[in-house]
C-alpha cells in the first residue's frame, strides 16, 4: 500500500466492539472524516426572469454523471506525489463518490449561472433540451519536493442537443489554489476555491442557446 499523510496525528479513538470478549479493547483506527465543498457561484449576469436584459432562459439542461480520469472515481480524496505517484490522503473522504459530488456541485454552479430555465441531474423524470457531459481531468492536491500542496482542478464540458445528439459545442476550465498549510482542512478549502473557479468558468464558457 503506497504511504499517505496522516491528518490530526495523536488523536486517539475509543471504539466499541460488537464481538464478545471485546469489552476493554481501544481502536488504533483514525475516525474517517468527511468533508464537504460548497462554493460561492457569482451572481447570475441575466437571471432567467429579468426581461430588461433582453436574453430569457428558454432551454433546459441535463448534467450526466461525470466521467472521472483513472483513480478518480472513488470517495477517497486523491494527492500526486512528484508528478507521478498517485495516492489518498488517509482517513479523509468526500461525501459520495467524486462523480456524484461533483455532478451536484456542477448542477449548483449551472442553476446559479441563469442561462438555463432548468438543470436537472441524469436520474430526473423530466426531458432536457441539452445535455452536458463532464469529464474529470484532474481533482487532486500535488506535491512537489516540499512545497505546499496545490489543488487541481481541470475539467471539460460537452454540450449536446437532445433531439438529435449533435454536439454543440466542448469548453475546459483549470484552476489551481495552493493549500495554506499542508494540513487536511487547508487542502480543502483551497479544493473549494479551484472547484468554484472551475465550474464558475465553465458555467460562463457555456453559450446561449436561441
Amino acid at each position: 500500500m503506497m504511504r499517505s499523510m496522516v491528518f490530526a496525528a495523536g488523536l486517539l479513538l475509543v471504539g466499541t466492539c460488537a464481538l464478545p470478549g471485546c469489552a476493554g479493547l481501544h481502536s488504533r483506527q483514525q475516525p474517517t472524516q468527511v468533508y464537504v465543498l460548497q462554493p460561492l457561484w457569482p451572481a447570475a449576469a441575466n437571471p432567467p426572469d429579468d426581461v430588461r436584459s433582453g436574453v430569457s432562459a428558454t432551454s433546459t439542461l441535463r448534467v450526466l454523471r461525470p466521467l472521472a480520469g483513472p483513480g478518480l472515481d472513488t470517495d477517497r480524496i486523491a494527492l500526486i506525489r512528484d508528478a507521478r505517484r498517485l495516492d489518498y490522503y488517509a482517513a479523509s473522504r468526500w461525501p459520495a463518490p467524486l462523480p456524484d459530488f461533483l455532478q451536484s456541485l456542477a448542477i449548483d454552479a449551472l442553476r446559479a449561472s441563469g442561462k438555463y430555465r432548468a438543470v436537472q441531474p441524469d436520474a430526473t423524470a423530466f426531458a432536457a433540451d441539452e445535455v452536458l457531459q463532464l469529464e474529470i481531468r484532474r481533482l487532486q492536491a500535488e506535491y512537489a519536493g516540499d512545497g505546499l500542496p496545490i489543488a487541481h482542478v481541470q475539467l471539460v464540458a460537452t454540450l449536446g442537443r437532445r433531439s438529435d445528439r449533435s454536439l454543440l459545442t466542448s469548453v475546459t476550465a483549470d484552476s489551481s489554489v495552493a493549500a495554506s498549510e499542508n494540513r487536511m482542512q487547508s487542502v480543502v478549502a483551497a479544493f473549494q476555491s479551484a472547484v468554484g473557479e472551475a465550474l464558475s468558468e465553465l458555467a460562463k464558457r457555456l453559450p446561449v442557446q436561441p
